[in-house]
């Protein structure tokens, strides 16, 4: 955790969102959004739209192929 706590950015929503299938979720793309992320990364993502506000909805293994692609791309 401590790791984390030094690369980590806090966040407070500005907006508050209610795009999410599970009510519960909506902090996390309004997090998103407030933090203008380009991925939101979740086990779960039947649950949100597949974009917010510029913002990605990921799996992990979505995003580990994203990374993986955009390294093998010629510079």
């Amino acid at each position: 955790m401590g790791a984390i706590r030094r690369v980590a950015s806090l966040i407070e929503p500005k907006v508050q969102v209610t795009a999410a299938l599970d009510p519960d979720d909506n902090i996390f793309l309004e997090c998103a959004e407030s933090a203008e992320a380009h991925f939101l990364v979740t086990g779960n993502s039947r649950h949100f739209p597949s974009t917010w506000v510029g913002t990605r909805i990921v799996t992990p293994r979505q995003l580990v192929e994203t990374i993986a692609a955009s390294e093998a791309e010629p510079a």
